[in-house]
């Protein structure tokens, strides 16, 4: 079993993390697709969904997974990728919507990590009543990364032109992860998921240059929810890191001013983006006292909207 409370992520602890992950998925059918699903915990309790990200990073997850499923229901699926044709956040909030059709979900608390957190929102905001409460991890309102507007101009470019069948696949893969493993305040500090494992996984994805024109940045590209915030009346839990220039603090503070319900923002840290993995000995108390605390306030309004409290 995993020793969480190590600040460095060794080669063999990452391993039988994601080891551990491969040998839960199974299939589940969705719409006109099998979905591999991850389905831990008591069915009959409360049912915390992780929406993915891409494909073979599912990872960040893992460890809130373990440590949750003890007490509650949790899910994951993993998305289907595209690699012909453009998939944008109102395909993928369907995709999501229809899977809690699948496993007959009503209502549920919902996770996502940076771009999966995009499409929380717009699932969201399309279907608020299908939310008992969301967890935003490393992601604002709206998606601008430095050099803003040049990698926005290139974003665009790729998106009309047919640039996936020239640019190598090793080129675009060391440019994405080069803005992951960023932290221009704590240049020094070695970051406690190690580079090497990082590309590990981004190295198992197929057809990369496709998926990021087709996956990717239909989805990153557009997004830009500032003037719905209002409509988003769930509680929601807002995490960051303190220095990402993928979502930087500065936006996620001032989305946790904009909230409506805003029930707590908390910043890490953490030196990675992926800090939910790395720092999860710090984190995941966060989403069980958020969580504990909804549900509490959940009991206690069927209490007295109906004057007795469910077994």
């Amino acid at each position: 079993m995993s020793v969480y409370n190590n600040a460095w992520i060794d080669d063999t602890l990452f391993h039988e993390d994601v080891n551990y992950l491969e040998n839960l998925w199974q299939r589940l059918p969705v719409g006109d697709i099998d979905l591999p699903l991850i389905d831990l915990g008591d069915k009959t309790a409360d049912a915390l969904v992780f929406v993915p990200i891409l494909e073979n990073l599912e990872f960040v997850y893992i460890r809130q997974m373990r440590s949750l499923s003890a007490s509650r229901r949790v899910i994951l699926y993993r998305r289907h990728e595209n690699r012909q044709r453009a998939v944008g956040l109102v395909e993928r909030a369907e995709e999501l919507r229809t899977v809690l059709d699948s496993l007959e979900l009503k209502q549920v608390d919902l996770a996502g990590h940076g771009d999966a957190a995009m499409v929380l929102f717009e699932f969201a905001l399309r279907y608020p009543e299908r939310c008992r409460s969301l967890i935003i991890i490393a992601q604002g309102a709206s998606y601008q990364i430095p050099p803003h507007p040049f990698i926005w101009l290139l974003h665009d470019l790729f998106l009309r032109l047919p640039v996936e069948h020239i640019l190598p696949a090793s080129f675009l893969r060391r440019t994405v992860i080069n803005y992951i493993v960023t932290h221009a305040q704590d240049n020094v500090s070695t970051p406690a998921l190690p580079r090497h494992l990082i590309e590990e996984q981004f190295a198992k994805i197929q057809q990369w240059p496709s998926i990021y024109k087709f996956s990717v940045l239909p989805i990153i590209h557009y997004f830009d929810i500032r003037a719905r915030l209002q409509q988003l009346t769930m509680p929601i839990l807002l995490i960051n890191r303190t220095d990402d220039p993928l979502s930087p603090e500065a936006g996620t503070h001032w989305l946790a001013e904009q909230l409506p319900n805003c029930a707590a923002y908390s910043v890490i840290s953490g030196r990675e983006r992926f800090f939910l993995y790395s720092r999860a000995k710090e984190v995941t108390p966060l989403l069980e006292r958020f969580l504990q605390t909804e549900h509490a306030r959940n009991r206690l309004a069927a209490v007295n909207s109906t004057g007795e409290l469910d077994e």
